[in-house]
C-alpha cells in the first residue's frame, strides 16, 4: 500500500480547519451554559433546565468535533517527520559495483 503523506497531510489540514467552526460554536455554546448554570444568581433570565439540557445535547457534539480535531493536528504535526524518515536517500555501500 503506497501512503501518499502530502495529500494526507492536506486533508487533514482541510479537516482540521473545517471543524474548528464546529469547535467554536459548541464550545460558546457549552461555555454560556455551563456559565448560566454555575452562576444562577446572576443569570436568573436563563431557565436552568433549558441551559442544562442545552448543555447535555451539545456535549457530544462538541467532544467528537475536538477529538477529530486533534486527531488531525496529531497528522499536521507528524507527517513533517514522517515525510522526512520515509524519504530518506537509500544508505550508500562500499560494495564495489
Amino acid at each position: 500500500m503506497n501512503m501518499d503523506l502530502g495529500k494526507l497531510s492536506y486533508y487533514a489540514r482541510k479537516i482540521h480547519r473545517f471543524l474548528l467552526l464546529f469547535v467554536i460554536i459548541f464550545g460558546l455554546i457549552q461555555m454560556g451554559t455551563g456559565i448560566a448554570m454555575r452562576y444562577p444568581a446572576q443569570f436568573s433570565m436563563v431557565d436552568q433546565g433549558a441551559a442544562l439540557s442545552l448543555h447535555y445535547q451539545t456535549a457530544t457534539y462538541f467532544a467528537v468535533a475536538f477529538g477529530l480535531q486533534m486527531f488531525t493536528g496529531i497528522i499536521m504535526y507528524l507527517t513533517p517527520w514522517l515525510i522526512k524518515t520515509f524519504r530518506r536517500p537509500p544508505k550508500t555501500t562500499n560494495l564495489p559495483n
